[in-house]
């Protein structure tokens, strides 16, 4: 499972119609509808979100695979240490104590979240304009 910062996950695009994803993975295995929010989440270690504030477009991609692979490097399951070394684009960004700890890449616009010393997930965001401060869509 290749990762592609403020794209998507191989064949899966941020930006992609609930039809258009379905089309691709098939039925989610499980779907939860929340006031503002869908999250979908299927057996492969993905969790798509799709916000009412982007149309229910996809909006952001859980990564929780151990296949993924960003820059052809593992990222799920490396301990924090690995993390920093070999993806110095992260950097702290908060400890919530016994609850974790989150990263943030800026220019990759990923967040990984660390769990007893571990990477557990990370969050693929689209690029945002920094005027509109709405989402750039990948084509």
């Amino acid at each position: 499972m290749n990762i592609f910062p403020k794209v998507g996950v191989n064949n899966i695009k941020l930006g992609m119609t609930k039809m258009d994803v379905q089309a691709q993975l098939g039925a989610p295995a499980s779907i939860d509808k929340l006031d503002e929010e869908e999250i979908w989440e299927f057996e492969t270690g993905l969790e798509l979100s799709f916000q009412s504030e982007d149309s229910y477009r996809l909006s952001s991609i859980t990564v929780m695979a151990d296949s993924a692979l960003l820059d052809s490097k593992p990222i799920i399951g490396i301990s924090e240490s690995e993390l920093e070394n070999i993806f110095p684009a992260f950097s702290l960004d908060e400890d919530f104590k016994k609850d974790g700890k989150s990263y943030f890449a800026d220019e990759l616009q990923i967040m990984a979240w660390v769990f007893d010393g571990e990477v557990f997930n990370i969050v693929l965001f689209p690029e945002y304009d920094e005027h509109t401060e709405l989402p750039i869509w990948p084509k």
